[in-house]
């Protein structure tokens, strides 16, 4: 008994499914470090945190920026990184926020800051959100972060007009 040759579309289609059982295989650990670095702490005791700034912050004359998101939110480190690049919107937070992250979990059955969600006013928004107090710790806004959004990231444009506007500039 003769072995059956191989021909070269056969060829082609076993290597090209043999590439795509290792595309499959690569892509979860491709995505795992996807969103840099953690920039939200779940274990963070924001309400600890909220209540040391406010100290602060009516003697600065500042308000308080909540950042609502987690960690696996791709349009939260996005923000995140706007606000870390974009010279005037570096400024304005620097003189006139105090700046907090809110991680909401990853857990739809382990939910975190369940609370502050609902007393900001977030709930239902998608993440990132955003929420303003003033310098005494009352809700000035609360904010959907899809508006301020533009292609594939956030309007430099857009957020700084936000934020210039919660201070009265």
């Amino acid at each position: 008994m003769k072995p059956e040759r191989i021909n070269g579309k056969q060829i082609f289609w076993l290597l090209l499914g043999a590439a795509l059982v290792l595309l499959a295989a690569m892509l979860p650990a491709a995505n795992s470090g996807q969103h840099g670095p953690e920039i939200y702490n779940p274990g963070a005791d924001v309400k600890a945190q909220i209540s040391t700034v406010l100290k602060t912050a009516a003697r600065e004359n500042k308000n308080i920026l909540l950042l609502f998101g987690g960690n696996w939110c791709h349009w939260c480190h996005r923000l995140y990184d706007l606000f870390e690049v974009d010279k005037q919107i570096k400024k304005v937070l620097a003189e006139r926020y105090f700046v907090l992250l809110v991680d909401v979990g990853e857990k739809p059955d382990q939910p975190l800051n369940r609370d502050l969600v609902d007393l900001y006013r977030v709930k239902g928004f998608g993440y990132p959100a955003l929420a303003i107090l003033d310098k005494t710790g009352r809700l000035l806004c609360s904010q959907s972060t899809g508006v301020l959004e533009k292609d594939k990231g956030h309007d430099p444009a857009k957020v700084l007009a936000f934020l210039q506007i919660q201070v009265g500039h």
